[in-house]
């Protein structure tokens, strides 16, 4: 009978103790409010194999200016504020660089000047509706569909240092093991950041 009434006890404390220290009257925390809030929403744009811009290789470069501000306006239209853009899709550049050749995916053919930066006009297109421009970059891939160094443009550093090359998966990629390779596309990152106004 003790044990009945002692186990009543326990349940009785251990079911109203928890309960006692909930007061009815709300408490919260305070909230910094002096920052600025920033909400990062984001598009991709991949260039890479043609997937979103530019539609094709080598369009003229008033259809490429076209579409890309078409992207544009309907990532502000539906309340977007940033927009990440594949620049460096295959060791390559949508912009003239140092560290690889023209991309065919802007030009057709790689290496070859596609008459205009597609970058900076990408960017002052950007800020224009005042959408962040993020640079994404794909430094170590070098080919989509191919293992063949001949087949690349004869200004492309992979050419120049096949050494740095390595076939994986039916692709050519930089040997990110190499240190020459690692100054290589950190000074191919550094072109970028100190050339254009990028976010």
């Amino acid at each position: 009978m003790i044990m009945k009434r002692l186990l009543m006890i326990c349940c009785i404390v251990i079911f109203f103790i928890p309960f006692s220290f909930i007061s009815p009257h709300a408490t919260y925390a305070e909230v910094n409010t002096t920052y600025k809030k920033h909400e990062l929403r984001a598009v991709w744009i991949a260039s890479v194999l043609n997937i979103d811009w530019p539609s094709k290789t080598g369009l003229p470069i008033e259809n490429q200016k076209q579409e890309f501000i078409r992207l544009l306006d309907d990532i502000k239209n539906t309340g977007m504020n940033a927009v990440v853009v594949q620049i460096k899709p295959t060791a390559d550049a949508f912009y003239p660089s140092n560290y690889g050749p023209w991309s065919e995916y802007i030009s057709g053919t790689q290496g070859k000047d596609p008459g205009y930066d597609p970058l900076a006009f990408m960017i002052e297109e950007a800020h224009k509706r005042n959408i962040e421009f993020h640079a994404w970059i794909n430094p170590y891939r070098i080919t989509m569909n191919h293992t063949d160094i001949n087949r690349l443009s004869d200004n492309h550093p992979a050419k120049q240092h096949p050494d740095w090359v390595v076939p994986y998966g039916g692709k050519l990629y930089y040997n990110p093991g190499i240190p020459e390779v690692k100054k290589f596309i950190t000074e191919g990152a550094l072109e970028i950041v100190q050339n254009y106004d990028i976010d």
